[in-house]
């Protein structure tokens, strides 16, 4: 056992972003630790050593990359822990862990399902942070102890609202043209139950290029590397099925440690590919042509690209932070 828990160490990455989270902070390198202190971080960021492998949530072997970074600045390593898993941490696919060490032992000061971004402002010193977890975006700030969410999202306010109305239903939509009412009622359906059959997941997939090797769907070579589905909604209102598809690993995708997929469900059943590549999309109030939003692009620094639909492709419009006009460096 000790032997395993040593090659993990081995192949913790330093790297200084990892699947969702773009610093500002400074890259520090890989502290020395014993193979005790390496089982406790994998512990504490919610991986328990069982027969000499990390273990997830769900009782399966996982390879979770730890990354690490100065995130208060006082030149001490805090350390980013990311685990993807398309069944393990659905909807999302991915789980992430931020932990501090205090003296000898390692304490998680955030954690949960989704990607995790640094933004530019701070709270007592230490950067703010963005979850984005299947549709459901929050801001999170340390308030001297952990990272405590400050904003909701529109389903966490509903549900944790005390006296709540029920949530009322979306109206029908008009049939789809060219499609009778019943394949019409099946795809809008489809639009908001969240979830894809396991045809249209194929397809959607292979619209984006993926290959299927044994159960797992890849674009990037590198065998650590898993697609999943990370949201499925209908983004330009036709009634059918939008969906956003993500996968992460450094190999492939440089700095930014992963890519998304935006692909669309056409009246005729097939799956048509939008726009893709590194970075972490956001889908924009603004809209380009036939309904599509404008989709941010993130990725290290604080200077995103937006692309807009202009009825035939996915194309460069313009570059904004937080809703306001900026630069790229050169």
């Amino acid at each position: 056992m000790a032997g395993q828990i040593l090659r993990f160490l081995r192949v913790i990455p330093a790297a200084l972003a990892c699947c969702g989270l773009f610093l500002s902070a400074s890259a520090v390198g890989q502290p020395a630790m014993s193979r005790a202190e390496v089982a406790q971080l994998y512990t504490v960021a919610g991986f328990p050593i069982a027969n000499g492998q990390p273990v997830n949530r769900c009782g399966t072997p996982a390879k979770p990359k730890i990354t690490f970074v100065d995130i208060n600045g006082d030149k001490n390593p805090e350390a980013l822990v990311i685990d993807t898993d398309a069944t393990c941490y659905a909807p999302a696919g991915r789980y992430f862990a931020v932990l501090v060490k205090e003296r000898v032992a390692w304490r998680a000061i955030v954690s949960g399902n989704g990607s995790i971004q640094a933004l530019s402002t701070k709270t007592t010193g230490w950067l703010d942070m963005r979850v984005s977890d299947a549709g459901c975006t929050r801001e999170f700030r340390y308030d001297g102890r952990n990272y405590s969410p400050t904003t909701s999202c529109a389903r966490d306010a509903v549900a944790s609202a005390p006296g709540s109305p029920k949530a009322v239903p979306p109206p029908q939509r008009a049939p789809v043209p060219g499609m009778s009412p019943p394949i019409a009622a099946a795809s809008q359906a489809a639009a908001t139950k969240k979830t894809l059959d396991a045809a249209d997941q194929a397809s959607a997939f292979k619209a984006a290029g993926f290959k299927k090797q044994g159960s797992t769907w890849r674009n990037c070579d590198d065998r650590s590397a898993s697609g999943s589905v990370e949201r499925i909604d209908d983004f330009n209102g036709d009634g059918l099925p939008d969906a956003v598809l993500v996968e992460g690993g450094t190999a492939c995708y440089g700095m930014t440690a992963q890519a998304f997929w935006l692909v669309s469900k056409r009246a005729d059943g097939t799956w048509k590919l939008m726009t893709g590549g590194p970075g972490i999309a956001e889908f924009l109030k603004t809209k380009g042509v036939d309904g599509w939003p404008d989709v941010s692009i993130g990725g290290p620094g604080f200077c995103f690209p937006i692309e807009r639909w202009n009825g035939k492709e996915y194309k460069l419009q313009r570059h904004e932070y937080e809703g306001k006009p900026c630069k790229p460096p050169r």
